[in-house]
């Protein structure tokens, strides 16, 4: 009786693998995703869920707008591709782009030569 119930296993596992409902995950499942920062007011922005995420008194906060008294331009910020919410990792995004510089619509620039 044992036999049999192991060969039934066996056929009920290659079944499902032959059909194609057994899923394997792949490594680092994580997808991409692009963020923007606004080094000079330390500001991220979320495409996908359209939110903006600023620190203030102590804590990351984020809303739909930013607060009205920063005021953003889309030359000045930075494109960051990751896999989470870069705002966790604030510390490395600041120190790779330091407030004040400017040379982002240079870069900028540059990066618009490559794609040609």
């Amino acid at each position: 009786m044992k036999r049999r119930e192991m060969v039934s296993a066996i056929l009920a596992a290659l079944l499902l693998f032959i059909s194609g409902c057994i899923v394997a995950e792949r490594p680092g499942g994580r997808r991409s995703e692009s963020y923007y920062y606004y080094p000079d007011h330390e500001i991220y922005f979320y495409p996908r869920v359209a939110e903006y995420y600023w620190f203030e008194r102590g804590d990351w906060r984020h809303g739909p707008k930013p607060p009205p008294r920063f005021v953003l331009r889309d030359r000045d910020r930075v494109r960051i591709d990751t896999d989470h919410e870069p705002h966790n990792d604030h510390d490395r995004y600041r120190k790779s782009h330091p407030p004040g510089r400017q040379d982002r619509d240079e870069r900028r620039d540059d990066r618009k030569d490559d794609r040609r």
